[in-house]
């Protein structure tokens, strides 16, 4: 599969801590910008990542509790 090819699904995040629902992500998309806690793909949480409003090319597990941002997307 390309990585510069559009995603195919989009769902929206509900920050928990617990696998998404449809697996790694290719990214986030976040309407309002600040932090998030995230679970990479080695299982590592990673705490107060900085998200800027728009896309993130971020390959995670998990958008765990907490953190700012808000409005935030899962793109597979």
């Amino acid at each position: 599969m390309s990585e510069t090819r559009p995603s195919g699904r989009i769902r929206a995040v509900t920050k928990e801590d617990s696998n998404l629902i449809g697996g790694e992500t290719r990214a986030l998309l976040v309407g309002t910008a600040g932090t998030a806690n995230l679970m990479d793909l080695d299982g590592n949480i990673l705490a107060n990542v900085p998200l800027q409003q728009g896309y993130n090319p971020l390959k995670v597990i998990q958008v765990r509790t907490g953190g700012t941002a808000s409005d935030i997307w899962a793109l597979y």
